[in-house]
């Protein structure tokens, strides 16, 4: 019974963040997939790779079916000076957005962000319920224990690389070590 009830939750989170998304990638204006201009892998891989920043526990969440897959981690900024995450490329993914989900009235809404400071000295998480990479249209299987590299773009045309595991729709947060 208790599994059923988890599988239960599980579903329905899975059903909320694709209407989420869904929502979030209608046409609102700026909010959508056109909001900052998309940057190919080959053009992020030409960035030097960024000294004194590190992401640090990156995860993906697979959603089932063609719902987006999302992406977490701990991002430090150990200079003296603040650093600009402005957006991603996932070496199993062709579309990587950087999104945000604010909590305004009692309601979830989840929209597209072009800028997310991290200020000198301070690490940002992006974890469940807000900063996160939203991550479509996989070009190879993609499946729970897999490595995915990601490759985050600050404003300096920096990039910050983390490899990262893929973990079931039900995840909530990383665990290291942790295997289903």
């Amino acid at each position: 019974m208790k599994f059923l009830k988890f599988m239960a939750v599980v579903g329905f989170q899975s059903v909320m963040a694709a209407s989420a998304w869904a929502d979030s990638h209608g046409n609102h204006g700026q909010q959508g997939h056109h909001a900052s201009k998309p940057m190919s892998g080959e053009m992020v891989q030409q960035m030097p790779v960024a000294e004194n920043v590190k992401a640090e526990n990156c995860w993906l969440r697979l959603l089932p079916g063609s719902a987006p897959s999302a992406g977490y981690f701990l991002l430090h900024n150990n200079r003296s000076e603040s650093v600009v995450v402005v957006a991603a490329v996932a070496d199993a993914f062709d579309d990587v957005m950087v999104h945000q989900t604010r909590h305004e009235n009692g309601l979830s809404r989840m929209a597209m962000v072009s800028e997310v400071p991290v200020a000198a000295g301070g690490q940002l998480e992006f974890k469940p319920g807000s900063y996160h990479l939203m991550l479509e249209k996989a070009n190879r299987p993609v499946q729970v224990g897999d490595l995915v590299e990601v490759s985050i773009v600050l404003k300096s045309n920096e990039r910050v690389v983390a490899s990262c595991e893929v973990k079931p729709a039900g995840t909530l947060k990383h665990s290291a070590g942790m295997s289903h």
